[in-house]
């Protein structure tokens, strides 16, 4: 009998440990969940205005918040000269990461590319939050439209989490009569399915502040003449393709195209073949 009342108290100092250390995992999702979901470099790199057709610019979200980018100035001597891409990064680092995609593209095509650091990443102030990008994705489209020729054509570049930047249903991006085209890159459908696939044993649903939930229903109502493309790496460590090929799966388009790159991760997909081919076959359409 005193061995099972030993055996009973064990267990239950055992569960009541375990039911506190999952609290705590818990609690501590909840206070730092931003800080685990969202890695953004503060660092602001200066390029001197004019090298290599680089501008700096400032601009301003619809609350006020500071914004910071970089201008890629067309080449006039290229084919997509007249073509304007808006680039929104995923969730870490800040454009000075994209420089070398942003060249890459450059000297292909010739296009102008916007580099645009969200609140709290690079240069630009402000908080991370949810809301707060949905407003800074506009006000990339805003600038644009404001600094633009009237032939200008506009054609949304989105890695990883801008995917659910502008695709999302409380953000009007997409669906901007001045953005004829659509490039994702590693794209997700929301950011509270993939963390219940990461981590499954936390109540994520109730956890979660920054849910990016809405990418389905906007990407849903895209119009059926716009043009659409994603492009997503079959071996894909950070955001597995199932989740690029469900985004695609909800885009109502009817010129839609799903590009896979069979030895693809995350990062990387500029260095595969087919890659250049797959853009200049998109561009093309817009044009």
């Amino acid at each position: 009998m005193f061995f099972i009342n030993t055996l009973l108290s064990e267990v239950l100092k055992i569960s009541l440990y375990s039911g506190y250390a999952y609290l705590g995992s818990c609690c501590f999702a909840f206070l730092y969940q931003r800080k685990l979901q969202y890695f953004p470099d503060r660092s602001e790199y200066r390029i001197a205005d004019g090298s290599c057709g680089y501008i700096h610019f400032v601009t301003e979200a619809e609350d006020g918040v500071e914004l910071k980018g970089i201008y890629i100035v067309p080449n006039p001597e290229k084919q997509f000269s007249t073509l304007t891409l808006l680039h929104l990064h995923g969730n870490a680092g800040n454009i000075y990461h994209r420089l070398s995609w942003a060249n890459l593209v450059h000297k292909q095509f010739g296009c102008g590319i916007v580099l645009l650091d969200y609140r709290g990443f690079g240069g630009s102030s402000g908080q991370i939050s949810e809301t707060g990008l949905i407003l800074d994705a506009n006000a990339g489209v805003d600038w644009i439209v404001k600094v633009s020729v009237s032939s200008c054509i506009i054609a949304l570049h989105l890695e990883s989490i801008g995917s659910a930047v502008a695709l999302n249903i409380s953000a009007n991006v997409c669906k901007r009569p001045e953005v004829q085209g659509i490039v994702v890159e590693g794209g997700l459908c929301s950011c509270m399915e993939l963390a219940q696939e990461l981590i499954p044993i936390l109540p994520v649903r109730y956890i979660l502040k920054d849910k990016w939930t809405g990418v389905r229903e906007a990407a849903s109502e895209i119009s059926r003449s716009s043009y659409f493309m994603s492009l997503h790496g079959a071996i894909d460590e950070i955001v597995p393709l199932s989740h690029g090929r469900g985004l695609f799966e909800s885009v109502a388009s009817g010129n839609k195209i799903l590009r896979c790159f069979p030895r693809g991760g995350h990062n990387d997909l500029i260095g595969h073949p087919g890659y250049f081919g797959s853009l200049n076959s998109f561009y093309s359409k817009l044009l």
